[in-house]
């Protein structure tokens, strides 16, 4: 006895193709091995227990934003002395998903003593930073041009152990950026916040500017802004951004 597979191809608000294929859980772990699914597109995500597999080709406003998503994170941690380690494309997994499995972010960063701990696993060699990796999630993901088919995103982030997630989207009519900030870990279930956990002093209120002013190469100003937000005098020494 066979099961119909069904397909869904949703054209996102900002340009990008999602795709999504639902199988027999049990056949997952055999496909994921036996195809290459980053060939089809990126941000893959492998669900063995639902059957799930999904993957898109984003957009190149959808990717804009990925890369000004780098930009407030590393501008934020400079300004706040904290390390960051930017893992955008990298796939996650738990410790009992079989090999090829798992789900990619938008962009994922390590921070603060996370971040330290994968600079100095690098220094020890590619071997430890793949054990480290493989033991430790991210504690930031976010998530563009966020649509239906990403609805089991949120509780497999959850279960991975991320902290928290960023939601972030562009209203069409006005261009505005749109800023969600999620605390996964939160009893009772991933919830909204004002505030961030993992970057304090970065909130809904100062977020979609702070993209903004990334998307448009506005660096300096990008660096005051975030300096007034943190509570930090601008005129510490930073190395100037592009």
């Amino acid at each position: 006895m066979t099961t119909k597979s069904f397909e869904y191809h949703v054209l996102g608000p900002l340009g990008s193709d999602f795709w999504q294929i639902k199988v027999p859980p049990e056949l997952v772990p055999a496909m994921a091995m036996e195809i290459d699914w980053n060939r089809l597109g990126r941000r893959v995500m492998i669900d063995v227990r639902e059957g799930i597999i999904a993957w898109m080709n984003p957009s190149g406003p959808h990717e804009v934003l990925g890369d000004a998503s780098d930009k407030v994170i590393e501008w934020t941690g400079q300004l706040s002395g904290l390390s960051t380690r930017s893992m955008r494309g990298t796939r996650w997994k738990g410790p009992d998903d079989p090999k090829n499995t798992g789900i990619e972010a938008d962009a994922a960063f390590y921070i603060g003593i996370n971040a330290e701990c994968w600079y100095k696993a690098r220094r020890s060699g590619l071997k430890a930073v793949g054990v480290f990796e493989d033991k430790t999630p991210p504690d930031l993901v976010v998530e563009i041009e966020v649509i239906h088919l990403d609805v089991n995103k949120l509780n497999r982030y959850a279960k991975l152990g991320i902290r928290e997630m960023w939601r972030v989207e562009r209203n069409i009519e006005d261009e505005k950026v749109l800023v969600a900030i999620l605390d996964l870990q939160a009893d009772g279930g991933p919830q909204e916040e004002n505030k961030s956990k993992v970057l304090e002093g970065l909130t809904t209120a100062n977020l979609p500017q702070a993209f903004e002013l990334a998307e448009y190469g506005q660096i300096q100003t990008l660096q005051n802004m975030l300096a007034t937000e943190l509570a930090i005098s601008p005129d510490l020494n930073l190395e100037s951004g592009s």
